[in-house]
């Protein structure tokens, strides 16, 4: 057996470029993170916070932009239907009607896995999120929506549905989380 012989310091030297790297990282991580963290900025302590819309992505997906940063939001404990669904379009104009150009108020949730923002989205005193339950134009999200409010999202779904407003016109629609299921 071949052994190598290393000196104190070079030990020492390899240990130090490692840890070195370590805290760079872990630096950068901070920084990057301290971005997304200054949304909560001057919010008051429930992390209420305004910003104003750039974007209309989809039914429940906006772009909004806040202390110069945008920052993409998909609506909490809803879901719209998909872009080849029926109502998909329907969907997205109701909200870019509503929201487009304008300041919103944003109640965070969490983070979802694609660096989206998942909040409740206030415009005029108005959440966003029931409104588009309202008119028949999503589901409530049957995997995500779990607090209180969602059993009084799930009646206002059920009034939309026996009014047949919305995607409730066809005779059986397909929740976003079914049909993805079936086109992937």
């Amino acid at each position: 057996m071949v052994y190598e012989i290393i000196s104190e310091g070079e030990c020492c030297i390899s240990r130090f470029r490692f840890w070195h790297i370590v805290l760079l990282l872990l630096l950068s991580s901070v920084f990057f993170l301290q971005g997304y963290q200054s949304c909560w900025a001057n919010s008051d302590s429930d992390g209420l916070f305004s910003a104003s819309v750039v974007k209309v992505i989809d039914g429940d997906t906006i772009e909004v932009k806040h202390l110069g940063k945008k920052l993409r939001v998909r609506l909490w404990g809803i879901d719209t239907p998909e872009w080849q669904q029926p109502f998909s379009h329907n969907a997205r104009e109701f909200t870019r009607h509503h929201v487009q150009g304008r300041q919103v108020e944003l109640q965070p949730k969490a983070w979802d896995k694609y660096g989206r923002l998942v909040a409740m989205v206030e415009v005029g005193g108005r959440s966003l999120n029931e409104d588009l339950l309202l008119e028949g134009m999503a589901w409530v999200h049957i995997y995500y929506c779990k607090e209180p409010i969602c059993r009084e999202w799930r009646q206002v779904e059920k009034e939309a549905r026996s009014a047949r407003r919305g995607l409730w016109q066809d005779n059986n629609p397909v929740p976003p989380w079914k049909w993805k299921q079936g086109h992937r």
